[in-house]
């Protein structure tokens, strides 16, 4: 008769408590950093690795990837019973887990945003619109210097609640300007030499305009989405953030559907109220895209614009994350 004899670990150390909740309480993926003494207790910070696999549909080749988000959650253990006195309940976990995929996602939405703002990329933003409406303070203003048409203050105020606030963004980054100035009550907006110049360089209004509006929405659009409420621009934003954000993990362009490309943006932005066009518009909202030269279309698939992915590639290096072997499914 075979006599098996098991050896127990006495939990006697701290982290040893601590992991041995983990394993209990969240599984096997959690790890363990140094143990903080305090007064009474011990704190042990730990951390997660959470995999993510990112599929290019037209190829059929996936790329699974880790990501590692440190101090996640915490374990406190009472020095005198050496039992575990707090810890993160697994759901304050997995909202924790989900705050930082959105801290990710809002990386890479900053990003794109200065990227497709640079005048050089010609992006079409005119071609959006539905977020082209929320910017007709913008626009019509910009028409109307660009032909010398040259309101007062006081006219463009009474046009609408929301004019001086955007008339003044132009202002802030010098395509306009009121002369002789503001507080003159005769003064009128004018362009400046920067605004003339520019439309010398792309050589009609529209172009401008376009121009124009993606520095607009590069130097500002966290303030136009808080302080002037305007949202119409959101939903181009997430669908553009959905798709670059897993093109930079996947490390080049993928071809995904449309379909696909619904349900990256729900999970990048999970948690995060996602305005109904999103639903009930959302094939208008991505030929749209395709239109202004953000997106693309390949075949039937949903691609990118190769010199946009190169500006934004460079990130991935930012990411806290740890990639497998490419496999064929």
């Amino acid at each position: 008769m075979t006599t098996l004899h098991l050896r127990v670990q006495k939990l006697d150390r701290p982290d040893l408590v601590a992991y041995d909740r983990i394993l209990r309480r969240y599984g096997a993926g959690c790890y363990l950093h140094d143990t903080e003494e305090r007064e009474d207790h011990w704190r042990v910070p730990f951390g997660v690795y959470v995999p993510s696999k990112i599929v290019d549909e037209k190829t059929e080749k996936e790329r699974v990837l880790t990501f590692n988000f440190g101090n996640i959650g915490e374990v406190l253990i009472r020095k005198l019973t050496m039992r575990v006195m707090k810890a993160t309940p697994l759901r304050s976990l997995g909202k924790n887990i989900q705050s930082r995929r959105i801290e990710i996602g809002r990386l890479v939405e900053r990003d794109l945003i200065k990227v497709i703002g640079n005048p050089k990329m010609h992006i079409g933003f005119s071609k959006l619109k539905y977020a082209f409406y929320g910017l007709q303070p913008i626009t019509r203003t910009l028409f109307r210097l660009l032909r010398e048409d040259y309101p007062t203050y006081d006219e463009c105020a009474q046009i609408g609640e929301h004019y001086p606030d955007q008339i003044s963004l132009l202002v802030d980054i010098g395509y306009a300007q009121y002369t002789p100035s503001i507080n003159d009550p005769s003064a009128r907006l004018t362009a400046t030499n920067k605004l003339n110049d520019l439309y010398m360089r792309e050589g009609s209004i529209e172009k401008t305009i376009d121009a124009v509006l993606g520095m607009v929405l590069s130097e500002f659009y966290y303030d136009l989405q808080r302080g002037m409420r305007i949202f119409q621009f959101i939903p181009y934003v997430k669908a553009s953030t959905g798709y670059y954000g897993n093109a930079i993990q996947f490390g080049k362009l993928l071809s995904i559907s449309e379909e696909h490309l619904k349900q990256i943006i729900r999970e990048y932005y999970r948690g995060v109220p996602i305005t109904r066009r999103v639903s009930y518009a959302y094939p208008t909202i991505l030929s749209e895209l395709v239109d202004a030269k953000i997106l693309d279309y390949d075949g039937d698939y949903i691609t990118g614009r190769q010199d946009i992915f190169e500006k934004l590639v460079d990130m991935r290096t930012d990411l806290p994350i740890h990639e497998e072997p490419v496999v064929l499914s």
